[in-house]
């Protein structure tokens, strides 16, 4: 289900883009985007909407040529049914899909990192009463905008809900992008964000940060929490370790895989043992969901009553 896509300039007053032929020009007069040579371009019909004047961004306007079919991503279901871990996505995926169907029986959902359709969250996608628009930094069959989700070329309070999976490692002000989250989602807009914990680096240069649940959860400060916790545990994290040895041990990518799936496979058992409270402390990412309030944010005395840990609790 697909509604119009509400598009602004990327610069700090997000005012409204003016169709052209080729692309889009912005409706400020002043703004150097609303000249013709200033104008955005479309890419394979995707609108490419970075600005490397207005914005600091790591992103170029080329990067929107770049056509991805990443073909790879197909067989990621098969890895995640081999080793583990894709069901606890899934359920939240449903807890998600039900919290923007209670907010509007016709909810608006923005996917912040849409390049490949997030394992697990397929219900989300192929959801009948779901508009689904999705943005990245590259195009590809499942992005309707090119962009810096720094800066999301997006009309406020315009969704009720934003998808942000396996992307916030990636921002170099996570803060940052979070804050565009809560400007694009309506009153009462559900959020669900999963980011790398205990991962090793795995986009090189454009993989700058890892959360701990507690940090992931005070990232989202200013949200009302619904669930939140860890992803995969320590198990999972020893097959990440494992295809990052094999990798710089015979310098070949491709075995580094091989070793990390036989690892998770070998793996998979134990993660019935293991221990909830590990999920806090020896996790493979973490969660969020949660909800836009005007309400006050969360102090650090919360925060730190919020564990629940391995460790034994700290006296007060």
């Amino acid at each position: 289900m697909r509604k119009e896509l509400p598009l602004t300039c990327p610069c700090a007053l997000k005012k409204p883009l003016q169709a052209t032929a080729t692309g889009y020009t912005c409706a400020q007069a002043d703004c150097e985007h609303a000249r013709a040579d200033g104008a955005f371009i479309k890419a394979n019909n995707v609108p490419v909407l970075i600005s490397e004047t207005r914005c600091d961004t790591v992103c170029s306007a080329s990067f929107g040529e770049v056509y991805v079919d990443r073909a790879a991503s197909r067989y990621a279901p098969v890895k995640f049914l081999l080793i583990g871990g894709i069901s606890r996505v899934r359920e939240n995926c449903d807890h998600f899909i039900a919290q923007v169907l209670k907010k509007t029986s016709n909810p608006k959902v923005l996917v912040i990192g849409s390049g490949t359709a997030g394992v697990g969250a397929e219900a989300l996608w192929n959801h009948p009463d779901i508009a689904v628009h999705g943005v990245d930094i590259y195009a590809s069959p499942t992005v309707d905008v090119v962009c810096d989700a720094h800066y999301l070329p997006l009309e406020s309070e315009h969704y009720d809900g934003v998808w942000i999976q396996a992307v916030l490692e990636h921002a170099v002000e996570p803060q940052v992008v979070v804050g565009e989250i809560a400007r694009v989602l309506a009153s009462d807009g559900i959020v669900y964000a999963e980011t790398p914990f205990m991962q090793q680096v795995h986009e090189g240069a454009y993989d700058f940060t890892r959360f701990t649940v507690l940090g992931h959860r005070y990232l989202f400060r200013d949200f009302e929490a619904i669930d939140f916790g860890g992803l995969n545990g320590p198990g999972l994290v020893m097959a990440w370790a494992a295809r990052y040895l094999a990798w710089s041990v015979f310098r070949t990518r491709a075995i580094g895989r091989l070793v990390g799936v036989a690892f998770g496979v070998l793996m998979r058992p134990l993660a019935l043992l293991e221990s909830k409270k590990s999920l806090f402390d020896a996790s493979s990412a973490v969660y969020f969901l949660g909800r836009k309030t005007d309400g006050k944010r969360l102090s650090h005395k919360e925060l730190v009553a919020l564990y629940d840990g391995q460790f034994p609790p700290v006296d007060g």
